[in-house]
């Protein structure tokens, strides 16, 4: 090999790692965030459909500018300049199946495979917002909702200007995004802890009560979660507790089968009582005192 070509071997090959090293370097800053990662072009789908009309506060919320906050499993959050709210966009992108299989030509043997993974796709997103539709329908609430819009309209006609991570302004339209608006709760442990130092143990006890109550309500209406996780899904209003992450609700508890009810609220409390075992002990003998309470 002449020293040309090791010469333009070795260039290459910094090349490629200067872009590799680039682009974690960019995923880094940004949480993954990309403006096209929020884009779709879904097709109307009345299963996705709620009764509801715009109303005064969504228009007034959304005339202020949104900051990202945070990634979900499902979506990615921005925050309301006025601390009062979340917008949640979804992750449409990596719910789309990779655009070498769209294009890729298969031999027919093959063909089922390529099938099946576009249909997994679509029924994995179908099932994240048949979630948000149960939980606007029969928990609005109790999870803090304030808007859902699942399919492209063309009547609410507002402009949103988001943030991303490093204070890259979008301008959104949102009559042609996906995404659901919630009042921004404080999460279940700080708010616990915040709760303990400022109005002492009668308040805390109020919330804990609060927080088992939305969970048997939840058994009531034969809605199950599967990933109940207290220390990030799920925070308070003041006393009031909501849960905030919506994407794995569906229909599988019994309603009648109340003998369920209190096993499924001390399996989903069993790391909060750890926590609160740890913190505030009395608070955890309270926790489970409100929980055996609940009629077999």
């Amino acid at each position: 090999m002449d020293r040309n070509t090791r010469n333009n071997l070795l260039f290459l090959a910094g090349a490629i790692c200067a872009g590799i090293l680039a682009k974690q370097f960019c995923y880094k800053k940004t949480d993954g965030f990309a403006h096209y990662k929020i884009l779709s072009s879904l097709a109307f789908n009345p299963d996705w459909e709620v009764s509801q009309e715009p109303h005064e506060e969504l228009s007034t919320l959304l005339d202020q500018p949104f900051h990202y906050l945070a990634k979900g499993a499902q979506s990615y959050v921005f925050a309301s300049a006025d601390g009062k709210y979340v917008i949640k966009f979804f992750r449409l992108y990596h719910l789309k199946p990779p655009l070498w299989l769209s294009a890729l030509s298969l031999p027919p043997a093959l063909q089922p495979l390529k099938v099946k993974k576009i249909l997994d796709k679509r029924n994995e997103l179908d099932k994240d917002f048949q979630s948000y539709k149960i939980a606007y329908e029969e928990m609005k609430e109790e999870t803090g909702l304030v808007y859902l819009h699942l399919n492209k309209t063309s009547h609410l006609k507002k402009s949103l200007k988001i943030y991303d991570k490093i204070g890259i302004a979008y301008d959104l339209d949102m009559d042609n995004m996906e995404f659901l608006v919630q009042k921004r709760a404080q999460l279940v442990y700080p708010a616990i802890d915040a709760l303990m130092k400022t109005e002492g143990l009668s308040a805390a006890k109020e919330a804990t009560r609060n927080l088992v109550q939305l969970l048997l309500m939840r058994c009531e209406k034969g809605i199950f979660d599967k990933d109940p996780d207290l220390n990030t899904n799920f925070g308070f209003l003041g006393k009031s507790s909501v849960q905030i992450d919506i994407g794995r609700f569906s229909k599988k508890i019994d309603p009648k089968d109340k003998a369920a009810y209190r096993d499924e609220i001390f399996r989903i409390t069993d790391n909060f009582r750890q926590w609160l075992d740890a913190n505030h002990p009395s608070l955890s003998e309270y926790l489970t005192e409100e929980i055996e309470k609940i009629a077999l």
